[in-house]
């Protein structure tokens, strides 16, 4: 399908474009104001529900709606996101309603509904960072910049500021990507060239917008207390084991397992490392990067397979003579570096330092991981 939104936009970077929708109210989709009016509603009382221990019973109730109608909406994908999105947040919430004892199946009503939605999205049937992050904010002054400031969550499990927070940093430093991605764009383009001063100054627009991005990420802490993101918001996002999708024929009966919601979902380091050229020792951690893709954006897939096809890195090095060329792309490394050794940082805070089990949402051994790529980056200054 048409996955237009999806493309790299100058003022958002990977956000959805339009902005995402909150509510199916008042647009012509082929299905009822019923069923829409009776998911968003589910989706909304997530929290009550949650709290209140009757979740699974609710949703056992649900009625399996038929989403194949929405294939007929190509040039309005953004719609079809939106319902991923409620279903999305539907399933993982059924599953971990006791995250002591996560449920071993899915009830048809959710299962079969985001198995369609899956398959039109081109993603996995489960909660990816692209429902949990990049259509799951709405604006609070729609004339206003896309902020951690002025951005609101559409959907969440408990609520909460912790919880929210926590999701609008990354809306936010999603959109502070911007400007890199379109610096790895003009250093492509004028590297082609052979134009010095062209890269360098898509070098430094990188760099620039690495350092907005820490900046935003800096912020994690003022609202987002460790205690309450540990207990409260990580146990909802891990992903299933074994788990079986009722009424979905294509499955068999078969229990399913897919990867759970994380950062290393995001295109903006991976498109990143492949813009400058950057390479990884293959591990099992690289092997679980390549996974990450396919929880992906199609379009974004694409970008980092196009952005891993070009030369910045190669011309830096044939002309490592110009000094200044040398450290604008070095500038760019020191600021991936300082992106990675911050996600460590509060990896470590947020999580290392509570858990005996090592394996994070996504299902690594996660402190190994991040520790790994950032040495390598490391050395791999021109």
């Amino acid at each position: 399908m048409e996955q237009s939104c999806w493309n790299t936009w100058s003022d958002r970077g990977f956000l959805l474009n339009p902005n995402p929708l909150y509510t199916l109210r008042g647009i012509d989709i082929p299905l009822s104001t019923e069923i829409t009016d009776h998911i968003e509603s589910l989706g909304d009382q997530l929290p009550t529900l949650l709290h209140s221990g009757m979740l699974r019973t609710t949703l056992d109730k649900l009625p399996v709606y038929d989403m194949n109608p929405m294939r007929a909406l190509d040039s309005q994908f953004h719609i079809i996101e939106y319902l991923a999105m409620r279903y999305g947040y539907l399933a993982s919430a059924y599953v971990y309603a006791d995250p002591q004892n996560p449920a071993k199946n899915l009830p048809a009503g959710i299962a079969v509904p985001l198995v369609q939605l899956s398959h039109m999205v081109e993603r996995p049937p489960i909660l990816s960072y692209t429902s949990y992050v990049l259509t799951n904010w709405r604006l609070l002054n729609p004339e206003g910049a896309i902020t951690v400031d002025n951005t609101t969550l559409i959907q969440n499990f408990l609520g909460g500021e912790d919880e929210n927070w926590f999701i609008l940093i990354h809306v936010d430093i999603e959109a502070r990507a911007a400007g890199a991605l379109a610096g790895m764009r003009s250093a492509t383009e004028f590297a082609q060239r052979g134009d010095i001063l062209g890269v360098m100054t898509g070098l430094h627009n990188i760099a620039n917008s690495i350092a907005k991005m820490i900046f935003t990420f800096n912020r994690m802490t003022e609202k987002c207390d460790t205690e309450t993101y540990y207990h409260q918001v990580r146990p909802y996002i891990f992903g299933f084991t074994d788990v079986v999708y009722d009424g979905v024929d294509e499955f068999g009966g078969a229990p399913q397992s897919f990867r759970g919601q994380t950062g290393a979902q995001s295109s903006i380091i991976p498109s990143m490392v492949a813009g400058l050229g950057l390479n990884h020792e293959q591990s099992a951690l690289t092997h679980h990067l390549t996974i990450m893709r396919d929880y992906m954006p199609k379009p974004h897939r694409e970008f980092i397979t196009q952005m891993r096809e070009n030369n910045i890195r190669e011309f830096v090095m044939n002309n490592r003579t110009h000094a200044n060329l040398r450290d604008a792309y070095n500038t760019c490394l020191e600021r991936v570096l300082e992106f990675r050794r911050l996600h460590f940082h509060f990896a470590n805070v947020y999580i290392a330092q509570k858990v005996k089990n090592p394996v994070g949402t996504g299902g690594t051994i996660f402190m190994d991981w991040l520790k790994q790529l950032a040495d390598e980056t490391e050395a791999q200054f021109a």
